[in-house]
């Protein structure tokens, strides 16, 4: 069952994810690559094997840039196991939630896993915008949920989001989890968009407005963006994160706060209903299948 300290599991071992599409693969993959055993669940093979085919897919290109060995990559993907069944999430040391930035369908993982899950742990949202306080309020353990919001793979950082509710000891146990994963930790307030996402969203929405409005290409944008020591352009994170889920993400935050910078423009929702949704689809900002 691991240590203790109080109420709560303290060694971690075995690590549960709910969601396997890009952020979610990202994470049982990090994961994996840190030595946790890992168990990732999603509602159907289809997504599952997907998932699993990035998670190969990018362990394959650092083989072949010699960031890896093949022993490694096996190594890897033997700790990670896949499941449709919730339940089999039960025997975890610490389960992260990576489902769509839908308050309902998240509110609906945590009831349930705050019935399947070991009364000890943890539970962490990997929530991007939503209320941490609204999410943990759907289990019986309000205490034990904690924001923990990373880009697994792409940036070295971490927001662990406090509620009022939050305790000391779930903190300490996710910022000692975040830092074994080699992030560096940011405690942050439980308000729309945390920090990360009310400094970078403003920009990523005037971007998109000023490339519909003819003003500059999206190569000029995310060239001078890059030249500013930027390891890529706000359309082209925007390609990355996904620009449904950036569309949910900010229509969220303008709905909380009613603060015009946070307002999705119309090209972002023509894109979204076209089905460009950026890296996931192959098409987004930029063309990914080239």
């Amino acid at each position: 069952m691991g240590g203790t300290k109080g109420n709560l599991r303290t060694e971690i071992k075995k690590v549960g994810i709910v969601g396997c599409g890009l952020m979610g693969s990202g994470y049982t993959q990090l994961c994996a690559q840190h030595g946790y055993q890992v168990v990732v669940s999603e509602v159907n093979d289809e997504l599952l094997n997907k998932g699993l085919a990035m998670i190969d897919s990018r362990l394959t290109d650092n083989v072949s840039q010699g960031e890896l060995s093949e022993q490694d990559k096996d190594g890897i993907l033997a700790r990670i196991n896949i499941t449709i069944n919730l339940r089999e999430l039960s025997d975890c040391d610490l389960v992260i939630e990576v489902a769509t930035e839908k308050m309902e369908v998240k509110k609906e993982i945590f009831a349930e896993l705050d019935n399947i899950c070991a009364k000890d742990i943890v539970l962490g949202t990997n929530t991007s915008v939503l209320s941490v306080i609204d999410i943990a309020m759907a289990t019986r353990r309000p205490e034990q949920v904690v924001g923990i919001h990373m880009n697994p793979l792409a940036f070295p950082l971490a927001e662990l989001i406090k509620t009022i509710v939050t305790s000391e000891e779930t903190l300490e146990i996710a910022t000692k989890f975040s830092k074994s994963l080699g992030k560096q930790v940011f405690m942050c307030k439980d308000t729309p968009g945390f920090v990360v996402n009310r400094l970078i969203t403003p920009l990523m929405m005037n971007a998109i407005r000023m490339m519909g409005a003819g003003i500059a290409t999206k190569e000029e944008i995310d060239s001078l963006f890059k030249a500013l020591g930027w390891p890529m352009g706000p359309l082209a994170t925007a390609d990355m994160i996904g620009l449904d889920t950036l569309l949910l993400g900010t229509t969220s935050m303008y709905n909380e706060s009613k603060e015009a910078k946070f307002a999705p423009p119309v090209l972002l929702k023509q894109m979204v209903t076209a089905g460009w949704l950026g890296f996931k689809t192959g098409k987004g900002f930029y063309d990914h299948n080239q």
